[in-house]
């Protein structure tokens, strides 16, 4: 079944109206187009892996802070994948963030408050290795705060298991721009 734009946003917009995440619209004139903010400090950038993308672009989306986000593919073996054909990959988004403003240590949290951390391969009714739960980390630093993260989560229930993986990130594939959220 081929869905025209127009139904896909209206089907992504009612799904996130019933999550009990807080929805916010980014004006495209708002948005830097450096990698630099405008002093000339560089901003980082954090990828994370919960689901569908477009539900992570929404979530990150609209966080103080944030700069812009980029949905794509990561976490897997195949070079330069595409929707129609992912191979290991997850469907990822990249978060450029101003580290004045917002750290990743709060990323991570609203990582965990934003999916189901324990489902398997998989977020709601999107099931699929596609969807798994992955923090993307580069370097040490991140490793470790993003281990921390999941040592803490865990301890929130014992009766289930986290199944979200920590990765250093290899690569991160932007996806074609017609599923790019502006």
């Amino acid at each position: 079944m081929v869905l025209s734009k127009r139904h896909l946003f209206f089907s992504v917009l009612h799904l996130l109206l019933l999550t009990d995440t807080a929805l916010c619209i980014r004006f495209p004139d708002r948005v830097s187009t450096s990698v630099n903010d405008e002093l000339g400090r560089p901003l980082k950038a954090a990828v994370f892996a919960l689901g569908s993308f477009w539900r992570s672009d929404a979530v990150f989306g609209c966080l103080n802070g944030v700069v812009r986000t980029t949905v794509g593919y990561a976490g897997g073996s195949k070079t330069n994948p595409e929707f129609r054909n992912l191979g290991d990959h997850a469907e990822s988004v990249q978060v450029e963030y101003d580290p004045r403003v917002i750290n990743f240590r709060q990323l991570l949290e609203v990582f965990w408050t934003s999916h189901d951390c324990r489902q398997v391969f998989g977020q709601g009714p999107d099931v699929g290795n596609q969807y798994r739960s992955i923090i993307f980390t580069n370097g040490t630093e991140e490793s470790r705060l993003a281990a921390h993260s999941k040592e803490r989560e865990q301890m929130k229930s014992k009766s289930s298991i986290v199944t979200t993986q920590i990765q250093q990130l290899v690569a991160f594939y932007p996806a074609e721009p017609e599923h790019q959220v502006l």
